[in-house]
C-alpha cells in the first residue's frame, strides 16, 4: 500500500477512536482534530509533535490570562483590546523556538475560545485535548510509516 492509503487508514482508525473515547471522557473532540491537523502543517515527525504541542497549548494559557483578566477586572467592554494583545503576545512568542508555529498557537486560543470554558478544569480538558490530538496525529504518521510498502 502506498503512504497516502496508509496514512488514510490510519487516521480513519485513529480518529474514529478518538471521537468515541474523546467524548466518553469529556474531551474538547474537535480541540483534538484541530491539534492533529496543527501536527502534520508543523512538518510532521519529532519537531512537528513538540511544536504542535508547545504553541496549542500556548494560545490555551493566553485565552485563560485573557479571561481571566476580562473577568477580575470587570473589563467586558475592554475585551477587544485584551484579544489584540493576545493575538500579538500569539505572533511574538514565535521568538521563542519551540513556540514558533504561530498557526498552532492561533489554533489553540481559536479552540479554546470556541470551547468557552468556565473553570480552570475546563482549560485543562482543552490542553488534554490538544495534546492527544497532537499525540494522535505523530501515532497515525508513525503507523502509516509502518503499513506503507516499502520500496
Amino acid at each position: 500500500m502506498d503512504m497516502l492509503m496508509a496514512l488514510a487508514v490510519s487516521i480513519g482508525v485513529l480518529i474514529a477512536l478518538w471521537v468515541k473515547v474523546g467524548a466518553m471522557a469529556s474531551l474538547a473532540v474537535p480541540a483534538g482534530i484541530v491539534a492533529w491537523a496543527c501536527f502534520f502543517a508543523a512538518g510532521g515527525k519529532m519537531q512537528g509533535l513538540q511544536k504542535t504541542i508547545a504553541a496549542t497549548v500556548s494560545g490555551v494559557v493566553w485565552v485563560w490570562l485573557a479571561m481571566t483578566l476580562i473577568g477580575m477586572m470587570n473589563m467586558g467592554s475592554y475585551a477587544w483590546i485584551i484579544i489584540g494583545v493576545v493575538a500579538f503576545m500569539l505572533v511574538i512568542q514565535s521568538k521563542v523556538a519551540a513556540l514558533s508555529f504561530i498557526p498552532g498557537a492561533f489554533c489553540g486560543a481559536a479552540v479554546t475560545a470556541w470551547a468557552a470554558p468556565t473553570d480552570l478544569k475546563g482549560y485543562l480538558m482543552v490542553c488534554v485535548a490538544l495534546v492527544a490530538g497532537a499525540v494522535l496525529g505523530y501515532v497515525s504518521e508513525m503507523g502509516a510509516g509502518m503499513m506503507a510498502k516499502k520500496a
